[in-house]
Order: C-alpha cells, then sequence, then structure tokens
C-alpha cells in the first residue's frame, strides 16, 4: 500500500487536502483515543504507518521523489525496443549511463548545478547603479561637472556589469557541465 493510499488521496491531490486527510486519519486513529489494549497496539501500528506517508507527502522533495520512484516502477517493462511511428519519444532513446546515481528524470525542473555567479558580480551592478544616480543627482544639484560625470561613468559600468553576469553564470554552468 503506497502513501497515497494510506491518506487516501490521490497522487494529484494539494497539500491541502493531503494535510486535511492526515489531520482526519491520525485523531480517528491516533492510540490516547482507544480504550483497550489492543485496540491500543493496532492503532500505534496504525499511527506510524500514517506519520510515515505524512512524512514524505508533506516535504515538497521527498514527494517529488517519492513520485518518481513510484512512476518508475509503474512503468511496464519491455523486452525489447521497438522503433515504430508509434514507439513513444521518451521510450525509444534512453542514453547510456552507467554511473550508480539513480536515472535522470526529465520533469524534474529543480537546478542540478551548483554553479552561481560570484557575491561581487551580483552586488556591484545595482550598488554602482544607485550609487551612481545618487552622484549624478548631487552633481547636478550643486552644479560640478565631475560629480554628474562621475554618476555617468558608475551606471554605465553597472549597466555594462548587468550584461555581464549571465554570461559569467553561462561559463561557470558549462565549467560545471564539464568537470566530473
Amino acid at each position: 500500500m503506497g502513501h497515497y493510499e494510506v491518506l487516501g488521496v490521490t497522487p494529484d491531490a494539494s497539500m491541502d487536502e493531503i494535510r486535511a486527510s492526515y489531520l482526519t486519519l491520525a485523531r480517528s486513529a491516533h492510540p490516547d483515543v482507544q480504550r483497550d489494549a489492543a485496540a491500543r497496539e493496532r492503532a500505534e501500528d496504525t499511527m506510524r504507518t500514517i506519520n510515515a506517508a505524512w512524512a514524505v507527502l508533506s516535504d515538497v522533495d521527498e514527494r517529488s521523489h517519492y513520485d518518481r520512484q513510484r512512476l518508475r516502477e509503474e512503468r511496464p517493462t519491455s523486452t525489447g525496443r521497438t522503433f515504430t511511428a508509434s514507439a513513444v519519444a521518451e521510450e525509444a532513446f534512453r542514453p547510456f549511463d552507467a554511473s550508480d546515481e539513480g536515472s535522470f528524470d526529465e520533469r524534474d525542473d529543480r537546478p542540478i548545478t551548483p554553479a552561481r555567479l560570484p557575491g561581487w558580480l551580483v552586488m556591484a551592478p545595482p550598488t554602482l547603479l544607485v550609487g551612481g544616480l545618487g552622484v549624478l543627482i548631487l552633481g547636478s544639484m550643486i552644479g560640478i561637472v565631475a560629480l554628474v560625470d562621475l554618476g555617468l561613468v558608475s551606471m554605465l559600468v553597472a549597466g555594462l556589469l548587468f550584461l555581464t553576469a549571465p554570461l559569467v553564470a553561462l561559463g561557470a554552468s558549462r565549467r560545471s557541465d564539464r568537470s566530473p
């Protein structure tokens, strides 16, 4: 019996539906509401099963992993590949991977690389933009042309850094893809 069946919900149930079902089952099956010892033992076993299902289905990552595993087990295994016009594209090609990791699920859209932008590249463009705007306003109010020029240059550099950040992120992503 799967976690969805334990809680009495369908796999496409929302978190609110899952939570409501869990609370209803927990209130009715909790060992503290049982009067005799035999019923209490059965309720403890039932409650363990309900809590295990809730632990998986209440966590988004755990539920996603459980759903992928459940779908993988439900797929019929074929004895051989058929390459006909009616073959499903997903079944027509499977890349060979000798690693021990679990198979890749195309529907999982969480990032797979830890590559991130350097901290200075995240903070420098908005800081330069706001600072340049402030210096530009101050220079134009006071009438100092050098401050106005400094503000404009600062804002120009901020714009260039805004445009450079995606290229740096792409390069870091490609490097992490190539590294073993």
